[in-house]
């Protein structure tokens, strides 16, 4: 019985409303930015290129690596497997 006073409590009830009503305005607000983001403003292009730039947290050197060491291990099974490397422009 005290769990279910706990559980219904108006302050964990108002946390659960706030949840539920955050998940409803980030549904609502994608959907408008993907029908925006369809008609192919040039506002679109600069948001996308933004994006990346505004991330909170920055990617730590140790998953760098890692993702570095994968690209490796691809460039290797392919090259193993006899595929040709693929045609990189150099700038």
């Amino acid at each position: 019985m005290d769990l279910l006073q706990t559980v219904m409590s108006p302050a964990v009830l108002f946390l659960y409303a706030a949840l539920v009503a955050g998940i409803v305005l980030l549904f609502c607000t994608m959907a408008k930015l993907i029908r925006w983001a369809k008609r192919r403003p040039a506002g679109a292009y600069f948001l996308l290129a933004l994006l990346p730039l505004i991330s909170l947290l920055p990617i730590p050197p140790a998953e760098v690596k890692k993702l570095q060491h994968i690209k490796q291990e691809q460039v290797k099974r392919k090259q193993e497997a006899g595929e040709p490397p693929p045609d990189e422009p150099t700038v």
